[in-house]
């Protein structure tokens, strides 16, 4: 009698904890599904919003330093593809990288703003072409 109590007892805790067992799996793969439709919803994002920053430089409403500035940034998340693919882009890059913005550039004198200014538009207008070209290749990439 009493190894059958036991023994039933025994069997008891095994089926609770296999149900335990089951329900913690359900619940780790729900998890898990969660989180990659949150990791594929934050990519379809980031690509939109390279297609918008890239379509707005191709047709003069984004400068084109803000706008490699920004896909820059975008492009380290994505991680498919990097800036430095794209020469034109990387270089007008290089150059605007380390000018301060905001209110680090309004703390700048306004001689020393000017000639920022007059490195960024000069290589702007130089890397022009070339960028424009780079952009649906970019996209291209993405996709």
């Amino acid at each position: 009698m009493a190894i059958t109590i036991l023994f039933f007892i025994g069997t008891s805790i095994i089926v609770v904890m296999t149900l335990y067992l089951v329900r913690l799996y359900s619940a780790l793969a729900q998890q898990k599904r969660a989180v990659l439709q949150a990791q594929q919803q934050r990519r379809q994002r980031i690509e939109e919003s390279i297609h918008i920053i890239a379509q707005a430089m191709l047709t003069g409403e984004c400068n084109l330093s803000e706008g490699v500035i920004r896909l820059k940034k975008l492009l380290d998340v994505l991680g498919k593809t990097t800036l430095s693919a794209y020469p034109a882009m990387n270089e007008l890059y290089q150059v605007v990288a380390d000018m301060p913005t905001h209110e680090a550039r309004k703390q700048l004198s306004k001689q020393v703003r000017m000639r920022q200014d007059l490195s960024r538009e000069s290589a702007e207008v130089k890397l022009e072409t070339q960028i424009k070209l780079e952009l649906p290749q970019l996209l291209e990439a993405i996709k």
